[in-house]
């Protein structure tokens, strides 16, 4: 109704004033981070024991296919032992 009244180079000028002023509103000043020594240390704990977990956990990945190997070893030397028994009765 009152925006009747204006002329569209007013109402432009209008719309770009409120645009300035929500960017100002909204903008966030990006801050300059520092790391502390603290942190530092702590990443470099956490990387000690990142590769501690790693290590075990490869270990017990071998571990289990040391057993897996082993046992499908015995089964293929009972099949093939079993076949040779058959392959000499016949």
């Amino acid at each position: 109704m009152a925006e009747e009244g204006k002329s569209e180079e007013e109402v432009v000028e209008e719309l770009e004033k409120l645009e300035e002023e929500l960017e100002k509103e909204l903008s966030v000043p990006i801050p300059i981070a520092i790391t502390p020594p603290e942190h530092t240390k702590l990443l470099d704990r956490l990387d000690v024991m990142d590769e501690k977990v790693e290590f075990v956990a490869g270990e017990l990945a071998q571990k289990q296919g040391e057993k897996i190997g082993t046992a499908l070893g015995i089964l293929y030397g009972a099949v093939v032992g079993i076949l040779i028994f058959v392959m000499f009765l016949i």
